[in-house]
């Protein structure tokens, strides 16, 4: 099988989940081409495992005059005026898919010429619009991963995009269920739920209970809004006296840093908390295996931003350390409250001050969940498992 694969961007430090599914689809045999839609992006490391990655993307540039020659087909033409005017309300999100036009039929033509037998674009925003486009010219088939970001933000083109692909999976029920209810023409249209993954017979879970001296607390991921570290600051602040000897790590970059790192001076936490910015998969590895406790504070941000189901919390449980984290979107498939981890209110410091006394309170109880929570992982979202999953849904006739 040869699948060309559309991403947004590459590399990208915060998408393990992607690039485990590529490399697990490499060492099933399959030959895997890969594009971006945005630039290269030459300052963004590669974790180590994804580096068989590397020699798999395609470079195709945004001017592409041969490629237009496409556009001019009568379903092309059609699709550009469908796809203005599902954007009309959204100008900048309009401006940049017309200016995918020429690369998408690249692409297009690319995977064509290469072999390929199935084009599969991650996320259904801008790499299932690039997919779309291209069977439109007459490309291959396609499918789409929907994740979070990419349905929730606006169901704008979605009915065409969706509705033309050969497949479509997205990685909770909860995105299944918010497709069909807002997307009417994938009301009775099967979507398959094929979490995303982690490489569970790479990790051995720890069979410790969680450190109390000193309680290690974990965070892990993008320091932007939807990712509630706010919360998770006033949180420690509350909770303080009642941890002991404490320290709070902060893996992972973002456009909130700075506001972060003066908030928890201003709270007077600066001695405990560490902002350790993006650090490459082996370091994150080893602070999981640390942690006495590994927190998501997540929250709907704005334009209505949120999680699908945290990549960070599949890891921790994989780690089999015990989980804090806000019971929105697809988490509670994960995260059942009380049996594979704590779940709270999102944006409620008061709530997870209380979760953190409770981890603290009683490890063996909170390693007992732990280990409920390994074993969901194991059932729910194995690579190897779900790899396959992914695999026979790109073989399949188109529904």
């Amino acid at each position: 099988m040869k699948l060309a694969v559309i991403v947004t961007e590459f590399p990208k430090s915060t998408e393990t989940f992607i690039y485990r599914d590529l490399t697990a689809f490499l060492a099933a045999g399959v030959e895997v081409r890969l594009y971006h839609v945005a630039p290269y992006r030459r300052g963004q490391p590669l974790h180590g495992f994804a580096a068989p990655l590397k020699e798999r993307v395609r470079a195709i540039g945004f001017w592409q005059p041969r490629a237009m020659l496409r556009a001019l087909r009568p379903a092309v033409l059609g699709g550009i005026a469908q796809m203005l005017w599902a954007y009309r309300r959204h100008p900048r999100i309009a401006a940049k898919s017309l200016a995918l036009v020429p690369k998408a039929l690249a692409i297009a033509a690319d995977a064509q010429a290469w072999g390929a037998t199935h084009v599969h674009a991650e996320f259904a925003g801008h790499p299932a619009t690039a997919a779309w486009l291209g069977r439109r010219a007459g490309g291959l088939p396609y499918s789409v991963s929907c994740r979070a970001h990419d349905i929730f933000r606006t169901q704008a083109l979605l009915d065409r995009k969706l509705g033309e692909a050969a497949a479509v999976r997205t990685v909770s029920e909860f995105g299944r269920d918010f497709l069909r209810r807002t997307v009417p023409v994938l009301a009775d249209r099967t979507i398959h739920v094929i979490h995303s993954s982690v490489d569970i017979a790479r990790i051995t879970p720890v069979a410790t209970p969680p450190a109390r001296d000193p309680f290690r607390i974990l965070y892990v991921g993008a320091l932007e809004p939807k990712k509630g570290v706010s919360h998770l600051l006033d949180a420690l602040a509350l909770a303080d006296p009642d941890l002991g000897d404490w320290t709070c790590d902060l893996i992972g970059h973002g456009p909130d840093a700075e506001t972060l790192q003066a908030r928890a001076t201003a709270l007077g936490l600066s001695d405990r908390v560490r902002f350790h910015g993006a650090q490459p998969f082996e370091t994150v590895a080893d602070a999981y295996a640390r942690a006495s406790v590994c927190v998501a504070p997540s929250v709907i941000g704005p334009d209505g931003r949120q999680e699908g189901i945290p990549n960070v919390m599949i890891e921790a449980l994989a780690y089999q350390r015990p989980a804090i984290t806000t019971a929105i979107s697809g988490i509670p498939e994960l995260i059942r409250d009380g049996d594979t981890g704590l779940l709270i209110a999102p944006g409620d410091p008061l709530a997870l001050a209380a979760a953190l006394r409770r981890i603290h309170r009683d490890p063996a109880a909170a390693l007992a969940m732990a280990r409920r929570g390994r074993a969901h992982v194991e059932e729910e979202f194995d690579l190897a498992k779900n790899a396959r999953r992914q695999l026979a849904l790109f073989q399949a006739p188109p529904i």
